[in-house]
Order: structure tokens, then sequence, then C-alpha cells
């Protein structure tokens, strides 16, 4: 692979999340998705550029961004899967779960294709997103997919990384510290027995495990073997961007130096298949209305109620600004 051919800053994709009920409490009913803004400082930290992916848009937005993004990264967030629990809270919204199937099929389309790492569209899921790409692997196999993921115990805690053997025979990750802790904030858990159970073992590996507090263990870090398609169910971006203060922080444990120095090697592989995709914007304008830098997040961790220290939110029509609008603003800046 040529020097050339890898993109020193590959441009990322976040998909948005159904935005959480208190936040629209706190801050009004029309925000209707958001990110946490660690998860644009974690892809930054690692070279990347960040572009916000709506949520509830037809098939051929996500085509067509996806034939101009290096790779998505579908982010935690508590929302409902399954339309009866939809149906018994009609203030939630779920569009990013169509989204992520979307996504998913349109991602599978492109690293079918052929064997060229650089047509390969490299996708990460953490938490809730990587419980959604494996729920939608098993759709593609026909199978009754939402029992794929099983509660465990709700936790809000730091817990130590423990890889397995298929870790240790896996190319993409050596030497990797140990005794790290990463963060945990989920209900719902994917097993190995489930990926056995829905025959996801063939295409996918278990790279890390832990038990939640009453002992039931769950995958905590997998990767497809055969494409670049990675998911974590703790969240690495929480290790460095994360450190509450107004209220108690149950991941302190998370916050070590050797912590994470390990979020970002974990990480690692991903932005790697994304710089080696060739796919680009068209001109340095268009990619400009994209990036996330024309938004600014709210700083919400000064609420206790809060898990987050900064968000981005949307409203539910948002878009990227027109193009002619970022060069009003540009001469703007050169008339001052």
């Amino acid at each position: 692979m040529s020097s050339s051919s890898v993109q020193t800053a590959p441009c990322i994709g976040i998909m948005c999340i159904d935005v959480a009920v208190w936040l629209q409490a706190q801050y009004g009913k029309k925000w209707h998705n958001y990110l946490a803004a660690s998860y644009v400082k974690h892809l930054e930290a690692v070279g990347a550029h960040v572009v916000p992916v709506w949520i509830g848009r037809d098939r051929s937005y996500y085509a067509t961004l996806m034939d101009q993004l290096n790779g998505i990264l579908l982010p935690g967030g508590a929302i409902y899967i399954d339309e009866a629990d939809v149906q018994s809270r009609p203030d939630l919204t779920n569009d990013c779960v169509r989204t992520a199937e979307i996504i998913y099929q349109l991602a599978m389309e492109r690293n079918k294709k052929g064997s060229d790492p650089e047509e390969y569209f490299p996708l990460w899921g953490t938490c809730l997103g990587m419980q959604l790409l494996l729920i939608n692997a098993a759709q593609n196999r026909k199978l009754s997919a939402n029992q794929v993921r099983t509660k465990c115990q709700r936790m809000k805690k730091a817990l130590s990384v423990c890889f397995t053997e298929d870790y240790r025979n896996s190319k993409i990750f050596v030497n990797l510290p140990e005794g790290c802790f990463a963060s945990h904030h989920h209900g719902y858990c994917i097993t190995t027995g489930s990926l056995k159970e829905y025959g996801l073992d063939t295409d996918w590996q278990a790279l890390a495990l832990q038990k939640d507090p009453a002992g039931y263990e769950f995958i905590t870090f997998i990767k497809h073997k055969d494409f670049p398609i990675f998911a974590s169910q703790f969240h690495l971006e929480r290790s460095a961007f994360e450190q509450l203060y107004s209220r108690e922080d149950t991941c302190s444990e998370t916050h070590s130096r050797e912590s994470i120095q390990l979020a970002e090697r974990l990480f690692s592989p991903f932005v790697d298949a994304c710089r080696i995709n060739k796919n680009r914007f068209a001109s340095a304008a268009i990619k400009s209305r994209h990036l996330i830098w024309n938004f600014q997040p709210v700083f919400c961790g000064k609420h206790e109620k809060s898990d987050w220290l900064q968000c981005y939110l949307f409203e539910k029509n948002v878009d990227y600004p027109k193009e002619e609008s970022i060069g009003e603003v540009g001469e703007e800046l050169k008339e001052k």
C-alpha cells in the first residue's frame, strides 16, 4: 500500500442518536437527536475529521453520504428497539434503529463487492451501536434478530478489560496493556452463546469478555473476521473525555493513563481502516459544509443528571449549512 493511497485525516461519520428525554426537559422539546461530544473528541484525537450523520432520512441520503465518507461510528444511547416498547412510550423515538439498519446494509454491500481493502467500508459500534450491528447481522440471516441481545444487570461502572485467547491470536491487536479499565453504561448484553445460537460466530470474533454483578458473562469487544467492522460494549470515548465532576464519576478507574492509552490502541485499527478507504468529498468546500465544526455543543456537564460533559443538539429537520453561507462567514471574517 503506497503512502499516497492512505489518507492522513480520514473523514468519519458519527450517527446521531434519538435525544434523551432529560436533555429535552433541560433544553427544550425542539431537539430531536444528539451526539455526545466525547465521540467527536475521541475521533479527532486519533487524527480524523468528523461528520454528523442525521437519522430518519431516506436510503439515498445515506448512500450518497457513504460514497464520500471513509467510515461510520454507531454510538451508544438509551432508545427502544422493540416496536412494542416504542408504543408504550410515545414520548420516545427510535429513528436511529432504522438508520443503523440502512447503514449496515449499505456497508455490507460495499464490503462484499470485492477483496480490495480500499473498497471496504469500515464500521464501529459502541454499546447500543454494537448491539445494532449484531442485530442487523442476524437479520441478514433472516433470524429473530432482536433476541441476539439479552438483558443483564444495568450498570454504570468501570470493569477491567479481559481479553480472550482469540485476541492473542489476532494480528491487528498485539502487545496491548493488561489490567486496564473501561466504562460500562448498559443494561443489555450479547453473549458468546447468542453468537453461536444465531450462527454469527462464523463471521464474528469475540476478543474480550466480562461479567455483570450477577456473574452473567457477556462480550465486551468484537470484530468481523473478514471486514473492518469493530464493536465494543464498553465506552472507549469516556476514558479521556468524560471525567464527570458535578455528579459521582462511577468510572473513575478508566481515566488512568494506561486505560486512556488502551482506548486509543483498541480504536486505532478502525481509524487505520478508514485511512485506507479511498472515498473523498468532491471539494474542500463540500467537505466543509458537512463537518461537525459547523455546530456548537452545549455544556451539559454542569447538570447532575448528565452522563456527558458536552453534547451537540439537533432539530429533526437539521441540515448541513449551504455552501454560500460558509462563504459569507469567510468574507465577514476577512472584512474584520
